[in-house]
Protein backbone atom coordinates (compact mmCIF):
# COMPACT_ATOMS: atom_id res chain seq x y z
CA UNK A 1 0.00 0.00 0.00
CA UNK A 2 2.80 2.40 0.86
CA UNK A 3 4.45 1.90 -2.53
CA UNK A 4 1.28 2.73 -4.44
CA UNK A 5 0.34 5.54 -2.08
CA UNK A 6 -2.74 5.90 0.07
CA UNK A 7 -4.05 8.89 -1.88
CA UNK A 8 -3.93 6.94 -5.15
CA UNK A 9 -5.51 3.85 -3.58
CA UNK A 10 -8.32 5.92 -2.07
CA UNK A 11 -8.90 7.79 -5.33
CA UNK A 12 -8.79 4.79 -7.67
CA UNK A 13 -10.84 2.55 -5.40
CA UNK A 14 -13.24 5.39 -4.58
CA UNK A 15 -12.84 5.32 -0.80
CA UNK A 16 -15.63 6.93 1.16
CA UNK A 17 -14.83 8.87 4.33
CA UNK A 18 -17.19 7.61 7.01
CA UNK A 19 -15.93 9.48 10.06
CA UNK A 20 -13.08 11.64 11.38
CA UNK A 21 -11.63 12.09 14.85
CA UNK A 22 -8.54 14.24 15.35
CA UNK A 23 -5.85 12.87 13.00
CA UNK A 24 -7.82 9.67 12.25
CA UNK A 25 -10.19 8.92 9.36
CA UNK A 26 -12.38 5.84 8.95
CA UNK A 27 -12.60 4.90 5.26
CA UNK A 28 -14.74 2.40 3.37
CA UNK A 29 -13.79 0.89 0.02
CA UNK A 30 -16.73 -0.80 -1.66
CA UNK A 31 -15.27 -1.64 -5.06
CA UNK A 32 -15.50 -5.44 -5.47
CA UNK A 33 -11.82 -5.69 -4.51
CA UNK A 34 -12.60 -8.25 -1.80
CA UNK A 35 -15.52 -10.43 -0.79
CA UNK A 36 -16.75 -7.69 1.55
CA UNK A 37 -16.22 -3.96 1.80
CA UNK A 38 -12.79 -2.90 3.06
CA UNK A 39 -12.68 -0.61 6.07
CA UNK A 40 -9.46 1.25 6.79
CA UNK A 41 -8.45 3.43 9.70
CA UNK A 42 -6.07 6.08 8.38
CA UNK A 43 -3.88 8.06 10.75
CA UNK A 44 -1.80 11.03 9.68
CA UNK A 45 1.17 11.56 11.99
CA UNK A 46 0.95 15.17 13.26
CA UNK A 47 4.73 15.65 13.36
CA UNK A 48 5.83 13.97 10.12
CA UNK A 49 2.59 13.93 8.06
CA UNK A 50 3.34 10.24 7.36
CA UNK A 51 0.17 8.25 6.72
CA UNK A 52 -0.47 4.93 8.41
CA UNK A 53 -3.48 2.75 7.58
CA UNK A 54 -4.82 -0.43 9.09
CA UNK A 55 -7.67 -2.62 7.98
CA UNK A 56 -10.40 -2.84 10.60
CA UNK A 57 -13.50 -5.05 10.83
CA UNK A 58 -16.43 -4.06 8.60
CA UNK A 59 -18.73 -3.48 11.56
CA UNK A 60 -16.92 -0.28 12.59
CA UNK A 61 -19.25 2.74 12.61
CA UNK A 62 -16.97 5.53 13.80
CA UNK A 63 -13.32 6.51 13.89
CA UNK A 64 -13.16 6.34 17.73
CA UNK A 65 -14.65 2.83 17.64
CA UNK A 66 -11.99 1.73 15.10
CA UNK A 67 -9.25 3.39 17.19
CA UNK A 68 -10.42 1.43 20.25
CA UNK A 69 -10.36 -1.82 18.24
CA UNK A 70 -6.82 -1.17 16.95
CA UNK A 71 -5.59 -0.27 20.45
CA UNK A 72 -7.04 -3.31 22.25
CA UNK A 73 -10.09 -1.48 23.70
CA UNK A 74 -8.16 1.53 25.00
CA UNK A 75 -10.42 4.53 24.51
CA UNK A 76 -8.84 7.20 22.29
CA UNK A 77 -9.51 9.78 25.00
CA UNK A 78 -7.11 7.81 27.23
CA UNK A 79 -4.01 8.60 25.20
CA UNK A 80 -2.58 11.95 24.17
CA UNK A 81 -2.05 13.19 20.63
CA UNK A 82 1.57 12.64 19.66
CA UNK A 83 3.48 15.58 18.25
Amino acid sequence: MEGIGYARICEELQAIELDNWQEYTLLKIDNNVDIESIYLLKMTCPSTSFIHALRVPPNMNSAPEAIRWVNWDVDPEEFAVQT
